[in-house]
């Protein structure tokens, strides 16, 4: 049966579940897919979250009535069997920040198998967290717990800006922060960057390398991005004066421009008429490298019977001026747009607290009832406590009085939402042992109940306040009346419980002789050894009601049952006796008899 609920339980670890109830995430909302069977296994799962954002997700689960869907996942478990009841227990390594809640807790799967849980909050540390999930799973009587992982990514923090993008920007402590270049080259040329990490450490380049900051403090980072890549561009000429033109009017102007390899890149005819200097004339010619040549001339076809020169000048892309020769002056207007970014974010690196340590000046063990221990923060404020990987309600003192047993943990959170947490302590708070029950039968007190002692154990019978030398048995003869009590310790833990009754002395009795034992001092028991029935036979019928008691070897009562009035024969099982040597004893009428039986197997 063990294995086949740790099956069980290991088929849960292909989907995310709910979870212990937690404050401070409620409301979450049970949502499936229609039509699932109504014996089915299915979870769904939890998506990525990230550092610094809000997270509020719910899933939504249906567990199994039986254990043939889990069978269908691994066909080690034998399908068919009822699973009663199943238990949500806790969540251990939730994410710092985020928080949950179920539904529910406990399914009883006859009636109930949907659930939802809630995980809210602002996760406060990026990583690929694998929580530790535990539920109990009962199988007929039998209930195991089991653990399974459950996994959720939580992002880096990521801050845009225009020229760059930072990726876990925040931190305690120190951080390590990614940058994206939001302009990149793309491999052309012409692009130059610059980086200032803010403090004191520079990059040029196009990519830098993450970059660590271990100090806290508030970090400037500043971009500038140069794009050169719109080359050069001759938008117009401007002609300021020109060696050429008629005495009655304005010369009627064109111009070609030639490149260094002497080819005609630009043609402004037709000519403008009666031009007035100065005059603009648009061109809009992109420019390359080497030297160019612009020549002017005169439309003059009609009087002199050809053109006339007005003048030739070189340039090139950086000839953004007026420029001269000879006769010729001109403005030239070349355009070379050079893109410049600028942005700044900032990285914010908050002091991380010291990691806090856990004090227990009283031990950190207990037996129940006794409220004894007390677990101290080595931090006077900003405290929250924790128990078996969750956050304890209202548990934000400097010190902690724990009511059950587990691992405990302080975490201290200060102002920035930084947090440290401590080592685990383990407190164990014992069980007390059953009370020790006893029956008084003519003077004779005998605990009611051995099967409940603990393991090891130890036994002090009292009369009033003061224990009674040498009594440390089942059984004590009482020689007269009083408050008789007795005390049980488990030797183990050194929990101990006590049960006290007034006893009023019998003096017809005398339990400290075998008064009346001969009418049934031997028992007829056979077969013996016996294995499955034994036949006790009295050697006189009883005239009253009889008790049978049988006693193990170490003197602990495992049966007893009433005998009617006129017994002689009893048939007793002995099959669910364990291999070994056993005393009984009928009791009746003032007066018992005993006899030794062996259970063999």
């Amino acid at each position: 049966m063990r294995q086949l609920l740790l099956l069980f339980s290991s088929c849960f670890t292909f989907f995310p579940t709910a979870l212990n109830a937690q404050n401070g995430c409620p409301g979450c909302t049970v949502s499936l897919p229609p039509g699932l069977p109504a014996d089915t296994l299915l979870l769904q799962n939890l998506p990525d979250g990230e550092a610094g954002k809000y997270y509020n997700q719910d899933i939504s689960f249906r567990m199994p009535m039986t254990t043939t869907p889990v069978n269908a996942i691994d066909s080690i478990t034998p399908p068919g069997l009822p699973i009663s009841k199943i238990e949500i227990v806790s969540i251990e390594g939730v994410p710092p920040g985020l928080y949950w809640q179920p539904n529910q807790t406990v399914f009883e799967t006859a009636t109930e198998t949907d659930g939802c849980v809630k995980f809210c909050g602002t996760p406060t540390q990026s990583d690929s967290f694998v929580m530790t999930v535990k539920i109990k799973a009962t199988v007929f009587i039998v209930t195991q717990e089991a653990t399974f992982p459950l996994r959720i990514y939580i992002a880096p923090e990521v801050s845009i800006t225009e020229g760059f993008t930072m990726t876990n920007y925040e931190g305690c402590g120190s951080t390590t922060v990614s940058f994206t270049n939001n302009i990149p080259s793309g491999g052309q040329p012409g692009f130059t960057y610059e980086w200032d990490f803010g403090d004191d450490s520079t990059f040029t380049g196009e990519n830098p390398p993450p970059h660590e900051y271990n100090t806290p403090g508030v970090y400037q980072v500043s971009y500038h991005a140069t794009i050169d890549t719109a080359g050069y561009f001759l938008e117009s000429i401007r002609m300021l004066d020109v060696d050429c033109g008629d005495n009655l009017s304005g010369p009627d102007i064109y111009f070609f421009i030639y490149d260094a390899d002497g080819e005609l890149v630009y043609n402004s005819q037709p000519e403008v008429t009666d031009v007035s200097l100065p005059y603009t004339f648009p061109v809009n010619l992109m420019l390359g490298s080497g030297n160019y040549t612009l020549a002017v001339w005169e439309e003059d076809s009609g009087l002199k019977g050809t053109d006339d020169p007005c003048g030739t000048l070189p340039f090139n892309i950086l000839s953004n001026d007026t420029v001269t020769a000879a006769g010729l002056s001109v403005v030239l207007n070349i355009m070379h747009e050079v893109e410049e970014i600028t942005s700044v974010d900032t990285v914010f690196v908050y002091p991380q607290p010291p990691v806090p340590n856990i004090q227990a000046p009283n031990g950190l063990t207990e037996c129940a009832g006794e409220n004894s221990i007390l677990l101290l923060s080595s931090s006077g404020v900003d405290n929250q406590w924790w128990l078996d990987g969750q956050p304890l309600a209202d548990a934000t003192n400097f010190l902690y009085e724990p009511s059950q047993s587990g691992w405990y943990q302080v975490q201290v959170i200060n102002s920035d939402g930084c947090s440290a947490v401590s080592d685990s302590v383990l407190v164990e708070i014992y069980p007390l042992p059953a009370s020790p029950l006893y029956v008084n039968i003519n003077n004779s007190l005998r605990l009611v109940d051995t099967m409940a002692l603990p393991a090891e154990y130890s036994l002090q019978w009292y009369n009033g306040t003061e224990p009674i030398p040498g009594a440390t048995g089942f059984r004590y003869c009482a020689t007269e009346s009083g408050d008789y009590g007795l005390l049980v310790t488990d030797l183990t833990t050194g929990c101990m419980s006590y049960y006290s009754s007034s006893v009023t002395y019998d003096p017809n009795f005398d339990c400290t002789v075998g008064v009346k034992d001969s009418p049934l001092l031997a028992l007829g028991i056979f077969p013996n050894p016996a294995t499955d029935v034994v036949q006790i036979r009295l050697n006189q019928n009883l005239t009253g009601d009889g008790v049978l008691r049988v006693w193990d070897a170490a003197g602990r009562l495992v049966k007893a049952m009433t005998l009617p009035p006129g017994t002689g024969d009893h048939r007793l099982e002995c099959s669910d006796l364990s291999a070994g040597f056993f005393t009984l004893e009928i009791s009746a009428n003032g007066f018992r008899g005993i006899g030794k039986l062996t259970v063999m197997r």
